[in-house]
Formats: C-alpha cells, structure tokens, sequence
C-alpha cells in the first residue's frame, strides 16, 4: 500500500493506492480533485480525424493539435507492445510548433510505418497529472486489419484544454493543410 500525504492550506489529505482503487481519507475532495485523473472526461476532450492527403503508402502520418495555452500533451507510439520502448510527439503551452492558420494552436506530427513482426501497435494518449507525471488517458491499439484504414493518410487527434470544448467548433478543426 503506498500512502501519499498532501497538504493543502490547512487541510491534511491522505491519499491510499491500492490495486488502482483511490481512497480519500478526507473531505479536502473537491480542492485535490484535480490531482486525481479522469479519465472519462479526459477521453471526451480528444477529437480524431482521417485525411485522405495522399501520404505515402506503408504508413501514415500522425499529427497531435492542441491549444497554444493548453498543458502539455503526449502521443506515445509503442511500435512493439512487448517493449517499453516508444517515440512520442507532443504539443501545448511549452512545446510544439505553432500552427499555420490559427496562432491559437500548436502541434507536433511525425510519420509512422507500419511494423511488419507484431500484431499491433499502440498509440498511447498522454496527460500531465499530479507533479507533471504523464499517465495514460487512452490507449488505442492498431491493428493489422485497422493499417489499410490509415495506409497512406493523415490521422489528426485533436486535445481540448481542461474542457474548454474548443473543439467541438468544427470551424476549429484544422486540415493538415491548415496546419503544416
């Protein structure tokens, strides 16, 4: 069991892990909330969109856009799921490039090809937690029978800030045109 102590302005919070199960040891719930993820709203602030731009085939490119003041978020890609080995792209207040059409944005894009020896390969959607640790929001697996779905095309994943629903504004949907 590991047991965290946080201390907020006078308040004492003990905070118990076990087997991923939370407890709170205290009714400071609503000022250490956002210390704990959630994962269901975090899901809910990522948008994903397929161009079909012509890429080269045997892969496709990926392309993470989130808003300049946003925090930091992560796309690990774990090219083999037997290996902790990964590469990621990253965009938000401290990272990223700025997008072409709109300054409000940042964005982070790299090419993936498709891994001929396993099964699938995950695309792991990450968030700063508590002391900026990343924890996994979602992963996606992609499979083989998935690959001709994505083969030679762009895959957009757009991350709102903290449910500032900027996205749900298809205006706000940038193309890689718009991006790049």
């Amino acid at each position: 069991m590991v047991v965290i102590t946080l201390t907020l302005t006078t308040v004492a919070a003990a905070i118990g892990a076990v087997g991923g199960i939370v407890a709170i040891g205290s009714t400071a719930i609503d000022k250490i909330k956002g210390f704990l993820p959630d994962k269901e709203a975090d899901k809910r602030e990522v948008k994903y969109l397929r161009f079909n731009d012509k890429r080269p085939k045997g892969g496709f490119r990926l392309i993470l856009v989130n808003e300049k003041t946003g925090w930091n978020k992560a796309v690990r890609i774990y090219m083999n799921p037997n290996s902790s080995d990964y590469r990621e792209i990253k965009a938000g207040d401290t990272t990223g490039k700025p997008c072409k059409k709109s300054m409000h944005l940042k964005y982070d894009s790299t090419r993936i090809d498709f891994p001929k020896d396993v099964e699938y390969f995950t695309l792991n959607l990450m968030k700063p937690g508590t002391l900026g640790v990343y924890s996994t929001v979602q992963e996606i697996r992609i499979y083989k029978d998935l690959q001709s779905k994505l083969d030679g095309k762009t895959l957009v994943i757009y991350w709102d800030n903290d449910d500032s629903k900027y996205f749900d504004n298809k205006d706000n949907l940038v193309s890689p045109a718009e991006i790049l």
